[in-house]
């Protein structure tokens, strides 16, 4: 999304923010004193200055003292409501909270910052701070070779260019390539992928950047090109689509690639604005036991059965509320790697639950949706949820109109589909992998047996 834009957003959000609380949780910190910078600047260091520093969309800088005790009280309140660190809405008290990547801040973390706020904010000796990073644009940096320390991608796919006017509306370019056009490297056999990467192509396309997808289309046995597979996904707050250990994504030499990039103007022309996408890939000659077919939409609504165009039944009244479901059966056996909610400005919260084929019932997560931050949410391995073929999806988004939606632009107007923020999407993203009868079978008597052993050695140690 835009600078512009996110900025106003934020500012929105924190001010709704302290407005929302006026007195401090308890608090149970030691009597020891807290100062910044034995204390306060390491966490701060972690997890707020890669967003709240120079050059960045984020409404104020935290790289000094000065900064941070002028915002200190906002600081307590954000990390006390969890509005900060951003990217993290999941309910916690309801269904999976075991996951991967799960930015939060720890209860002892939020203990101390309110402890040093509350007992004066001391500095302590600044000369022991932490040496300072030295952080790169997001166009300079791949997120998975800092994280995973796999070095840098195998390849890299570049879109091809295009213009964005300086003053227009919303952007959309769509263009296929083969393969070959756009990567960096020679492809000469079937490669097996198993963690891709979006990033902007250089700082001018990052400031026109909304969001960019990827998908990889593969001519069929009569030689015409059908649909292949989703590559990539990326928008604010998400850069990777990560496969499960055993599993990926084929690329083939005589694949084309197809990008959906849409794109905003900032109010001068950015010329040549591209994004690439970085691909790891398994060693050569291996092979995955799963092919995944990773990010599966499920639209709330009930258009689809109905065989209606997409989001025909979504109309949210001026002031109002719309709630969409939709129902999905499974024809194969999945496993469930992530967990991802789509809605826009008009978003209240995503709902996915299921029904097993023995007639249980099951909320998997529900969503809290905020617009600002897209999180791909990453279950712990023995929480991947387990959907045995015949099982039930429940895909529910309720869509908020009202003016006490902080997001809501103009809560007069009545909101349909559109591709654009001001109108409305409502779908779930699930990371699948289909599994086969035989080997879904021992999945589930392997991951009971593993709960099992766990639950016992919890049972010991307590």
């Amino acid at each position: 999304m835009n600078r512009m834009k996110d900025r106003q957003n934020i500012r929105v959000a924190l001010v709704a923010v302290v407005f929302a609380a006026t007195a401090a949780l308890p608090l149970s910190v030691g009597a020891q004193e807290v100062t910044y910078a034995a204390n306060i600047a390491p966490i701060v260091q972690e997890n707020c200055v890669r967003c709240h520093r120079q050059g960045t969309a984020a409404p104020m800088v935290l790289e000094t003292y000065e900064q941070v005790r002028a915002f200190a009280p906002l600081i307590k309140l954000s990390v006390q409501t969890r509005t900060m660190p951003p990217g993290w809405y999941i309910d916690r008290t309801l269904g999976i909270q075991d996951f991967k990547n799960n930015p939060s801040l720890s209860d002892q973390e939020i203990e101390m910052i309110a402890s040093w706020v509350d007992s004066g904010m001391a500095p302590g000796d600044l000369s022991q701070l932490p040496a300072p990073v030295q952080w790169q644009a997001d166009h300079e940096y791949w997120q998975l070779e800092q994280d995973q320390s796999w070095g840098p991608p195998d390849m890299i796919i570049t879109s091809p260019p295009f213009t964005v006017p300086a003053n227009s509306g919303d952007q959309w370019w769509e263009p296929d390539a083969a393969v070959l056009d756009v990567l960096d490297t020679k492809l000469t056999e079937g490669r097996w992928i198993r963690a891709v990467e979006t990033r902007p192509a250089d700082s001018e396309s990052g400031y026109v950047f909304h969001h960019a997808n990827t998908s990889l289309r593969r001519a069929d046995d009569d030689g015409q090109s059908g649909n292949g597979a989703g590559l990539s996904s990326a928008a604010v707050g998400k850069r990777t689509d990560m496969y499960p250990e055993d599993a990926g994504k084929l690329i083939l030499p005589d694949d084309e690639i197809h990008f959906s990039m849409h794109l905003f103007p900032i109010g001068r022309e950015v010329v040549d604005a591209q994004i690439q996408v970085g691909v790891w890939l398994y060693p050569q000659g291996e092979e995955p036991k799963y092919t995944t077919n990773d990010e599966t939409s499920f639209n709330s609504g009930e258009s689809r059965d109905l065989g209606l165009p997409r989001y025909t039944d979504l109309l949210i009244p001026p002031h109002g509320y719309q709630m969409l479901r939709g129902n999905f059966v499974l024809e194969q056996n999945a496993r469930v790697h992530s967990i991802r909610g789509h809605m826009h400005l008009r978003g209240g919260y995503q709902m996915m639950e299921v029904i097993y084929p023995d007639g249980r019932r099951e909320v998997i997560n529900k969503i809290d949706w905020n617009h600002l931050w897209h999180t791909t949410h990453i279950y712990e391995d023995l929480a991947r949820p387990l959907l045995p073929k015949g099982t039930v999806l429940i895909a529910t988004s309720l869509l908020d109109n009202t003016a006490d939606n902080p997001s809501n632009p103009d809560p007069d107007q009545w909101v349909v589909y559109n591709r654009r923020s001001a109108g409305e999407m409502a779908h779930i993203r699930f990371g699948m992998t289909w599994i086969p009868d035989e080997e879904f079978e021992q999945m589930v008597a392997e991951r009971e047996r593993r709960l099992k052993e766990r639950d016992l050695l919890d049972a010991a140690e307590e």
